[in-house]
């Protein structure tokens, strides 16, 4: 690499174009961490000429841009990607425009003048749309167009609200207009006079933004990978997405094999995957990351059968898919496409089977087999009901591993064990799933039979051991089940809460009887936590059943209560241990159906 120290003049008073790749980000800049700044550095310079005069003028160091030079045909003015440095590039041009704007405004005529050199190129040696010497990635194209205009935005310009580049222009204008007419900047003060003439502040202000601000321009040479140069840099301070640099890379290579990289971009890779909804931060397992990681991870996964760090995403994406004779069009589609797989399983109605399905995998928190579900939407060899009857499979053996308590923490391998086996056969892609997982053995990856599934739901306390969430989402399966076409619709799960018919404090209201009262409270306390002491209830209606006799709690569910589940229940004259392993059997039973075992009358079926 060639690093050379320029004035602003410098980089830009010949004729030249820096062009910001489509696949960078867009502008982001603001006034409160950038703008304001260098607002304030560039008043400092100005302080301190009025004050020292031109013996002892200071410099400031703006930072450093890296740029790859293009081959450039003879006759067309060189060529420069920027690789790093687009933000501080683009924020330059944008301030020498404003400044420009603002001086021919207030009559400086020859300083806006001389700015509007640094900014356009000379039309008789240019051609086409390289009359702007920097050039900015897709998204900020058309406002920057407007706003760098002589004359600035024509009227019909419209401010993009989704980017700064309208606000970045105006901050500076309004700022130079302060300085140029002294209602603010360097005159400020109690001891404030009489402001110069407008003509010596432009000049002053001309000749500190040209030749007093300075920037370290890297110019790679022959031999330098410009890919691992702009990950380098993109690795300190705030890092890119795995999934921006991804972009990065594969636009390149793209642009490299020929491609029309910016027909990709606007056609292809922005509508889908240059959205603020790949930014937002999802939940999986204990951690919050952005969707796009999550979709980049499981992708992955599922295009290469093995499991992917969260640290190492991009880089197994440029070593295992993007190889030097990768046709990267081809892999732009394919990632977009998939993405639009993935972000549909927001979008399924509650009371369909997929729409079930996605409620449910939050509670579960099992994100992990994401790669598997996509792998079964994204594949056209996979027939609706055979996807729907793989997805069942998965939530039973999901769900009842969850209720019983066993291990999750192989999950991520199993996954990716699962999807060799079903890609081995995507036609009968359920087929092979429930292969793999009634092949399962021990704590670490079987799927419990129903007997084991029974057992140890009906002997063991849930409450406490297994999450509320899940106990929630559960028990709200038990009241969707006894729903019927007859039933009024509710959607159940929002805002309910897990309650203990007979209460944790039970001493006061629910007093033991008996010969034996050690005994008997012994036994109540250990049936207090168990499945058939449980039910789901409205925060509200929770907090008025509180430690109340049953009579009361009876009365309240009869009259608040709009579950099914709760109905049934409210039909019992008295609540005590019996009818707490009675009604724990029967949800264990009822669990059974909506998550059938491996044993299953559902799977031997052949679905179409």
């Amino acid at each position: 690499m060639k690093p050379d120290t320029h004035t602003v003049k410098q980089l830009f008073e010949r004729d030249v174009r820096y062009q910001i790749p489509l696949y960078q980000r867009p502008y982001v800049w603001n006034e409160e961490q950038q703008w304001a700044p260098l607002w304030e550095d560039l008043v400092a310079l100005l302080q301190h000429q009025e004050n020292a005069g031109e013996s002892g003028l200071w410099s400031h160091f703006l930072g450093a841009i890296v740029l790859d030079q293009e081959k450039t045909a003879p006759g067309r003015i060189p060529r420069f990607t920027v690789i790093d440095g687009q933000q501080r590039l683009t924020t330059l041009q944008l301030l020498i425009a404003a400044v420009a704007q603002a001086a021919a405004a207030s009559g400086a005529d020859r300083d806006a003048k001389l700015l509007r050199r640094l900014v356009e190129n000379d039309p008789l040696e240019v051609k086409d749309d390289e009359r702007l010497k920097v050039w900015p990635t897709n998204a900020n194209r058309e406002s920057f167009a407007g706003v760098m205009r002589e004359e600035g935005p024509p009227p019909d310009h419209v401010n993009d609200s989704s980017n700064l580049i309208d606000e970045a222009f105006d901050y500076f204008v309004a700022r130079t207009g302060e300085y140029l007419t002294g209602a603010g900047g360097a005159d400020d003060g109690e001891d404030a006079v009489a402001p110069e003439p407008v003509e010596i502040r432009a000049e002053r202000l001309r000749i500190t933004l040209c030749d007093l601000l300075k920037v370290v321009s890297i110019t790679l040479e022959q031999g330098d990978n410009a890919q691992v140069i702009f990950e380098t840099l993109n690795a300190r301070g705030t890092p890119l997405l795995s999934l921006d640099l991804v972009k990065n890379s594969v636009f390149r290579q793209a642009s490299a094999q020929g491609r029309n990289t910016d027909a990709l971009y606007e056609q292809v890779w922005q509508p889908q995957l240059d959205d603020e909804y790949w930014r937002q931060n999802r939940r999986q397992g204990r951690l919050f990351r952005p969707a796009g990681e999550l979709f980049l991870m499981h992708w992955l996964t599922m295009r290469l059968e093995r499991v992917i760090p969260a640290t190492e995403l991009f880089t197994t994406f440029r070593q295992g898919l993007l190889t030097e004779h990768a046709d990267a069009e081809a892999l732009i589609r394919e990632l977009c496409r998939d993405a639009a797989v993935m972000r549909s399983f927001d979008r399924f109605e509650p009371g369909t089977p997929e729409g079930r399905f996605f409620a449910r995998l939050g509670p579960l928190d099992a994100g992990t087999v994401l790669p598997i579900v996509l792998l079964l939407f994204r594949s056209t060899e996979v027939s609706g009901e055979r996807r729907r009857r793989a997805l069942a499979m998965l939530e039973s053996w999901l769900a009842r591993r969850v209720l019983v308590r066993w291990t999750s923490k192989n999950y991520n391998r199993i996954v990716a064990r699962l999807v060799t086996r079903m890609k081995a056969d995507l036609t009968h892609a359920d087929e092979a799933l429930h292969a793999a997982l009634v092949g399962g053995e021990g704590a670490v990856s079987r799927w419990p039979s129903d007997e084991e599934f029974v057992e140890l739901l009906t002997t063991r306390d849930v409450y406490g051991v297994v999450a509320q969430r899940r106990l929630v989402m559960a028990l709200a399966a038990v009241e969707a089940s006894l729903r019927t076409s007859k039933s009024e619709s509710a959607f159940v799960g929002s805002g309910l809460s897990v309650e203990h018919l007979l209460p944790q404090e039970w001493e006061t209201h629910w007093p033991v009887v008996g010969a034996d009262l050690d005994q008997q409270a012994e036994k109540r306390a250990n049936a207090l936590h168990r499945l058939g002491n449980l039910t789901i209830v409205a925060y509200p209606l929770n907090a008025a059943l509180s430690n109340a006799p049953w009579s009361k709690k009876r009365g309240q569910l009869n009259q608040h209560s709009v579950l099914l589940l709760n109905q049934r229940l409210a039909e019992r004259e008295s609540w005590d241990e019996r009818a707490i392993e009675e009604h724990g059997t029967w949800l264990a039973q009822r669990f059974v159906e909506i998550w059938p075992g491996p044993d299953a009358e559902n799977w031997r079926s052949t679905p179409r």
